[in-house]
């Protein structure tokens, strides 16, 4: 759904650590016996095996001691095919080098004869994946493991150590007890000291768990895959089970904060950077893009999670000075310039990769991997993202929309972050006129706004002019006509506007005979595009529809060689899902006016209604199409375009 223009806005620059570093915070202990072999032994030696990839066993162990906590981790794979191997054959290990150290115990595969081949530590590859938009360093070990064929197994036992001194924010973990596989035996115990509190909740249908004062253990077996959709945030569905330190909100609110605010410690620089940024503005409005801008633009984005600065931001005057930050350190410094002018802003904790505040069942910071500045003005809620390069501040950017959300002020909530009532929206112009040879020439205006036009924005800005030229080239031809090559106008696209113009200009090569009568046809390409791409693909689980909002008007000018007799039809279409309206003006000119209307507000669809939704897309998509006939005025003598 719109994925050709949702771009993802980039929130970091990867950091780049050397090997040695990571591979300092690595220890090889790799054994071939103990309790996952015996246990490979009698699942090798079973007769019915499952004829798809399983994970025989997923066993996890959690220890606090004093100021360290260890998780002991058991995993053992079963690979029916060798295309299993060749798919699944690669495991990673996710840990943080800064404050955890990783312990490899076992690494090995056993094949269907009973034969034991380990991983040499040489073979494994240390990479920076950490997601550009976390508030974590963390790093992936990727484990190739050898020896692997057909009827397989893969033996995997590592410990992570974690030094609860170095962290931040509070302790958590949350335990996915589904996986893409299905998983035979699931296990998970975790141990802590009375006087360390933790809270622990199960949203698991197929694990039963039970606690105590001290320690909490959950069990399952013959647990099935994971069946997910096309357009979903699996961490909002699949079972899992989650245990922290923190007893509310509150708690993650005031850690945050107290956080961030560290950023204030030295403010020197702000003032005098606003003195250099707002010369010419005059409005609060002028002055509040100013700034927004130049966070947005001027401030680069480099990945800045390291060791004391998870959710700890550097020095605003550091930020000023070095002219760089991660999501962090520029939100803050955009908090404090709008603080300089008058407004009173707030942070707002984003989990980009949940939409469902239902589904947090435990208070913790671990969820939320970004952060935006908002604030009210004017009874209406604003929230500004200091990385996003694209998008007039008065629009939450699209990538964010619908996703969880936690403002940092007393009393709050996780929430969903404010939604545009329609997210995609586009004003097109179109005026043709007919040629003695049959040919056209055409004019158009595209007006994308808002969070539209901050995509297309970012899209065109990622290209070169040329580029750019021949991206629209080909996107005029795919939707518009063949016969033409238009020229384009962006007058404004360097600009974080709030409206985006695209004007093309083209002459369409004769396909029309201008010695008959006119029968006409083409379809409103634009809508029918938007119509097209925004077709919802779930199965089983609802899918949320972003909002559509299209505005079309043609105006045909035959040139006298025809007189227009036969018009399209008025369209009055009033639906649950949407409407649409078309309104049909044939001029005293014999020019013919067309205005059509579509809107389709955001909404979220049951799995029971998509099939009816996408009847109702493909109903107005047929409804795009534009018919008109004209009786020909007069002989048309060819001349020479």
């Amino acid at each position: 759904m719109k994925m050709n223009l949702r771009l993802l806005f980039c929130l970091t620059a990867l950091l780049t650590t050397s090997q040695a570093t990571a591979q300092e915070a690595i220890e090889w202990k790799l054994s071939e016996s103990g309790r996952l072999f015996d246990t490979a032994d009698a699942y090798r030696s079973r007769e019915h095996r499952p004829d798809e990839v399983s994970l025989v066993m997923l066993a996890n162990d959690i220890r606090f001691k004093k100021d360290r906590v260890t998780q002991h981790i058991r995993e053992l794979w079963y690979y029916p095919t060798t295309r299993d191997v060749e798919n699944h054959g690669d495991h990673s290990i996710y840990f943080n080098e800064k404050m955890e150290k990783l312990t490899l115990l076992s690494a090995a595969s056993i094949d269907k004869h009973g034969v034991v081949t380990s991983l040499t530590p040489s073979s494994a590859q240390v990479l920076d994946t950490d997601n550009y938009r976390s508030f974590s360093d963390s790093k992936e070990v990727v484990l190739t493991i050898p020896g692997l064929s057909d009827g397989s197994l893969t033996v995997l036992e590592y410990q992570i150590d974690r030094d609860l001194s170095k962290q931040e924010a509070d302790w958590s973990e949350i335990f996915y007890s589904q996986r893409n596989y299905p998983i035979t035996t699931f296990e998970l115990s975790v141990q802590w000291p009375a006087k360390h509190k933790l809270h622990w909740s199960s949203s698991s249908h197929n694990v039963e768990c039970e606690g105590s004062s001290n320690r909490m253990r959950c069990s399952g077996s013959n647990i099935p895959a994971f069946e997910g959709d096309s357009n979903i945030y699996w961490r909002d569905h699949i079972d899992q089970i989650a245990i922290g330190e923190l007893q509310n909100w509150q708690q993650v609110i005031d850690t945050s904060n107290a956080a961030m605010h560290q950023a204030l410690k030295d403010t020197s620089g702000a003032k005098t950077l606003l003195d250099r940024i707002l010369p010419g503005t005059e409005t609060t409005d002028e002055k509040i893009s100013r700034i927004h801008e130049f966070v947005a633009r001027d401030i680069r984005y480099v990945s800045m999670s390291e060791l004391g600065h998870a959710i700890t931001p550097h020095s605003i005057a550091s930020v000023i000075k070095n002219r760089y930050g991660d999501c962090k350190d520029k939100s803050m410094l955009l908090a404090e310039l709008l603080r300089h002018i008058g407004i009173h802003p707030y942070l707002t904790l984003i989990a980009s990769d949940r939409t469902s505040p239902n589904v947090l069942s435990i208070p913790t910071m671990r969820y939320f991997d970004h952060v935006v500045v908002c604030f009210d003005r004017l009874g209406i809620q604003y929230c500004l993202d200091a990385t996003d390069q694209d998008t007039n501040w008065q629009y939450t950017p699209s990538w964010i929309q619908n996703k969880v959300a936690l403002p940092l002020k007393p009393a709050q909530m996780p929430t969903i972050i404010n939604n545009s009532r329609y997210r995609w929206q586009m004003d097109i112009s179109t005026r043709i006129k007919f040629n003695s040879e049959g040919g056209q020439t055409e004019q158009q205006e595209r007006h994308y706004h808002g969070e539209y036009a901050s995509s297309m924005r970012g899209l065109l800005l990622n290209k070169t002019a040329k580029g750019q030229a021949e991206w629209l080239t080909a996107q005029y031809q795919n939707e518009v006509s063949t016969y033409a090559e238009p020229s384009f106008d962006i007058p404004d696209l360097n600009a974080m506007t709030a409206d985006l113009a695209v004007y093309s200009d083209a002459v369409l090569r004769p396909f029309l005979n201008t010695n008959t009568e006119l029968t006409y046809e083409e379809n409103d390409a634009w809508l029918k595009n938007e119509l097209e791409i925004m077709k919802l693909s779930n199965k089983q689980f609802s899918e949320y529809f972003p909002g559509l909002k299209v505005r079309s008007e043609f105006l045909y000018d035959t040139n006298k060689i025809w007189k227009i007799t036969n018009t399209p039809a008025i369209l009055n279409f009033e639906h649950d899902f949407g409407t649409m309206h078309r309104q049909v003006f044939l001029k005293p000119d014999g020019k013919l006016l067309l205005t059509t209307e579509l809107a389709i507000p955001e909404q979220t669809v049951r799995p029971d209604q998509i099939e009816s939704f996408n009847a109702f897309l493909n109903l107005l998509k047929r409804e795009s199409l534009i018919q008109f006939e004209g009786k020909l005025s007069k002989k048309v003598q060819k001349t020479e375009v």
